[in-house]
């Protein structure tokens, strides 16, 4: 084997590693950039006063927006906390209307990766 073909294999190599590199570098920032998915929101099944936003897939953060009906009256939309799911570490979004508010038209907003 002379120098050129080290040279030429080494190259090779280099441009082989370069390219494997950069495609696992591109997949898993796709991967990222979707965000979370499978959003709903719906009424706390323990609490009737809680409005509990939920996105079932992927990771970011959500919020659960929702009205607070009471007696003879609607007040609103009011926003509930931050849900999140990073690090395999997840957190539902939830809004307490309180011990006379109801929460209606509830949804999912500000979804963000």
């Amino acid at each position: 084997m002379n120098d050129r073909t080290k040279k030429l294999g080494g190259m090779a190599s280099a441009v082989g590693l370069l390219a494997a590199g950069v495609m696992l570098g591109v997949a898993p920032t796709a991967n990222a950039a979707v965000g979370p998915t499978g959003c709903s929101a719906y009424v706390s099944h323990t609490n009737d006063h809680v409005a509990v936003g939920w996105c079932s897939h992927g990771n970011g953060t959500w919020y659960v927006q929702a009205k607070c009906a009471g007696p003879g009256r609607v007040n609103g939309p009011y926003k509930g906390d931050q849900g999140y799911r990073k690090l395999g570490r997840e957190k539902a979004s939830t809004l307490n209307c309180g011990t006379s508010g109801y929460p209606l038209e509830m949804k999912v907003v500000n979804v963000k990766p």
